[in-house]
């Protein structure tokens, strides 16, 4: 008779080493094993046999109907012990039968004798009016030589279609560079001068997150290197989820963990956190050096497996027999150069700029066409922001080897459509291309390709305009959807967390170069109704992969090591990124969140004291002689006349056209005081005229209700007069119709099943 216990721990064992895949976007059959790795029998349930059998065949929804959720259960035995393992699973829906009825003309300039590049994609219109990217071969070769001057006219064959594209060339003798001044505007104060101060929701968070990594055991993080490499694991357990042993995406988390680990000595300081780095940089360079003596392997290879990934993607392979080695390998850079940028390890450089060359190495070898293939492969070619970090590396060493290889990763798809203004976002892969476009951004401040800048201002105007959902996210089920189009993709699987994260770095980087508010009115919405709301309130390093913002939604911290615990381990190191930024005479004001700076230009220190119960009054205490200007934002939310005080006196402060407020500092001015006024409003969807959302300064609200069905709440209700309760820190509303409901900011949500939208009567 074996003991209850000891069956338990061998059914638990063997749950967290079964390894299905990515089950957020299945299109593929899934194998299903019927026995565990030591005996437990598995017997597979669906609650939906219509699209996934109990035999792991997938059947794909219609294209239309969107996709399906679908609750597969695992039912583990163990000498007469049974549990229960239940996994969600999203079956995608059948590629669009959309007909497409024109393809659009490129037009482009070629210098006449000169090796020239054409586009690798075209703009495909279909008969639903909406806009799509796809891959396109011209007639003669995607690179030629045009050796007279004049008109050329190209035609193309798109993939999977039947219509012609047509290229008009304008060959001259010579083509002026479409280069601009790459020099910022201004100096976003993000390099560790701005700190979180206590008695905050943000330096809460911050502080759960460096409890969590202090808790982290990094020969853990290490195992899957270790183990790849040849050496001894050191008797650590083997990661679980989507580091696992098994999973093809195993390593990307470590990459994260050295990102989290290095902002994080940025922001504290911290002694512990610096000795934990420190190890892992070391760690790995001891692995880089034994991948280079097994037999296979090539100079510079670091990885938590094999170069096989690699090669199976350069001959065509797909995604679930191997998962996207490019993105894996870009979280790894991505630590290491944080590593050496934010907290000085030299050593992370060196293990860095040794991969950077394995990659240049590698990708040389294979032609334009090759790669581009690669680039657009579902999943499997996904890369990351792998162009941004090596751009960065070409940027610290000079090495321009490490530019070559960025551009490397140029994707046509995303680039032609967004350089020529035309929105094809709808049904791609949101957190595959963002990263993709914060890399032209890069590459942009050190070619000064107009295109580049161009292409990210677009792409970013598109998102947020047109593709997101009121707490700033975007995407459902990790796609982003049609324009105007949120209110009828309100899911489960909304607003994944990388997605928002990743925007707000592109925010930043435009914001440089652009200072205007309604870069930082994005970013505060992101920031305090995603990023912050989606962190789990106990020192668990887990985020939510999905913010749902279906009617009687309940968030889900999935603990899997998922590509959002990554991201979320970050983000909660960069709260102070984007509060104060400043030029030679402005100090800029732009989050309204409890932090102090440094200005050391001026020798001045700045405090910001916001009490998150009334998120409109703004004090800032400064300390030093120097004279400025101070541009603080009028945040969209200030609904009527804002209140100025320089020393507690009115004084009158107009605002710019830049959406800034401009106060004048001179040596007595101690303090500064802004009153903006604060009121419950109404948010409207894009394309619903009933679907609305309820809002208090930065905080979306979420009113704490059990029911699966839309709130229906009336029409006259439009502007509701709320009783506000300030108790411990704590916002909470009551309409005047639904007293029973109590409606709080989504940071405050916790477990309980909420509602973000409802609909009026």
């Amino acid at each position: 008779m074996v003991d209850i216990k000891t069956a338990e721990a061998i059914i638990d064992e063997d749950i967290k080493k079964i390894y299905l895949g990515n089950l957020n976007t299945v299109e593929f059959d899934l194998e299903l094993p019927e026995w565990g790795e030591n005996g437990t029998k598995i017997t597979w349930s669906s609650d939906n046999e219509l699209f996934l059998k109990p035999d792991g065949s997938v059947t794909r929804p219609m294209n239309g109907i969107g996709n399906r959720r679908v609750c597969l259960r695992g039912k583990f035995s163990y000498e007469g012990i049974e549990k229960e393992k239940v996994y969600e699973v999203c079956i995608l829906e059948e590629e669009s039968q959309i007909e497409i009825i024109e393809v659009l003309p490129l037009t482009r300039r070629a210098e006449r004798g000169t090796l020239v590049t054409l586009p690798r994609a075209v703009i495909l219109k279909g008969d639903n009016g909406h806009l799509y990217s796809r891959a396109v071969e011209w007639e003669g070769g995607n690179m030629q030589i045009f050796e007279t001057c004049g008109s050329v006219v190209l035609r193309g064959k798109v993939k999977d279609e039947e219509l012609p594209a047509e290229l008009f060339l304008d060959v001259k003798e010579i083509v002026p560079s479409e280069t601009t001044d790459t020099a910022c505007a201004i100096t976003v104060m993000d390099k560790g001068e701005t700190k979180l101060k206590s008695g905050s929701i943000f330096y809460d968070a911050m502080c759960r997150a460096v409890a969590y990594f202090k808790s982290v055991n990094e020969d853990e993080m290490l195992y899957n290197f270790r183990k790849a490499a040849g050496l001894d694991t050191k008797g650590a357990r083997p990661p679980e989820g989507w580091d696992s042993p098994e999973c093809l995406l195993r390593g990307h988390t470590t990459g994260h963990y050295m990102s989290a680990l290095a902002l994080c000595v940025r922001e504290t300081d911290d002694s512990v956190i610096r000795r934990k780095l420190n190890y892992m940089v070391e760690e790995l360079g001891i692995c880089q050096e034994a991948f280079e003596k097994l037999p296979g392997y090539h100079e510079g290879y670091i990885g938590a497996y094999s170069e096989e990934q690699f090669e199976l993607l350069e001959k065509g392979e797909k995604y679930p027999s191997i998962w996207a080695p490019y993105y894996t390998l870009h979280k790894l850079l991505a630590g290491l150069t944080d590593a050496y940028c934010e907290a000085g390890e030299e050593k992370a450089l060196e293990i860095a700029v040794k991969a950077a060359h394995w990659v240049y190495e590698r990708l040389r070898r294979l032609s334009k066409a090759e790669r581009d293939l690669m680039w657009d492969t579902y999943i499997a070619g996904e890369f990351g922001g792998l162009n941004e970090t090596l751009t960065k590396l070409y940027e610290i060493t000079g090495q321009k080897e490490f530019l070559i290889t960025a551009e490397m990763f140029n994707n046509d798809r995303l680039l032609v459509p967004m350089t020529e203004k035309k929105d094809t976002l709808e049904g791609m892969h949101a957190n595959q291309h963002v990263p993709q476009i914060i890399g032209y951004m890069e590459l942009f401040k050190v070619t000064g390709e107009k295109r580049y800048y161009e292409a990210a201002e677009f792409f970013w105007k598109l998102v947020t305009e047109r593709h997101v959902y009121v707490n700033g996210g975007a995407g459902e089920n990790e796609m982003l959807f049609e324009p105007d189009a949120a209110g009828e993709h309100l899911t489960q699987a909304t607003a994944e967390y990388c997605v928002t994260y990743n925007m707000l770095k592109l925010t930043k980087e435009l914001f440089r170069y652009d200072p205007q508010s309604f870069y930082m009115d994005y970013y505060e919405r992101c920031m305090f109704n995603h990023i912050l709301a989606g962190f789990d309130k106990k020192p668990t390093g887990e985020t939510t992969y999905f913010f749902p913002l279906s009617p009687g939604a309940k968030k889900d911290s999935k603990f899997i090591n998922s590509c959002c615990h990554g991201t979320g381990m970050e983000s909660q190191m960069k709260y102070t990124e984007a509060v104060f930024a400043h030029t030679d005479k402005e100090l800029y004001v732009n989050l309204f969140i409890k932090a102090g700076t440094r200005w050391k230009e001026k020798d001045t220190e700045i405090v910001q004291y916001v009490e998150e119960g009334r998120p409109g009054d703004i004090k800032l205490e400064i300390k030093g002689d120097a004279e400025f200007i101070i541009k603080l934002r009028r945040p969209y939310w200030c609904e009527g006349e804002y209140t100025v005080l320089v020393n507690n006196r009115k004084t009158i402060a107009n605002c710019g056209l830049d959406g800034y407020i401009i106060i004048k500092r001179e040596k007595t001015v101690n303090t500064v005081t802004v009153q903006f006024p604060c009121l419950v409003r109404t948010e409207k969807t894009a394309g619903s005229k009933d679907i609305k959302a309820w809002a208090y300064g930065p905080y979306i609200l979420a009113g704490i209700v059990e029911s699966r069905d839309f709130l229906e709440i009336s029409e006259g209700l439009m502007m509701p007069v709320m009783e506000k309760k300030e108790k411990e820190g704590r916002l909470e509303f009551r309409a005047d119709e639904c007293k029973d409901i109590i409606w709080v900011p989504l940071y405050d949500i916790g477990d309980r099943r909420y509602h973000v939208y409802w609909k009026s009567k």
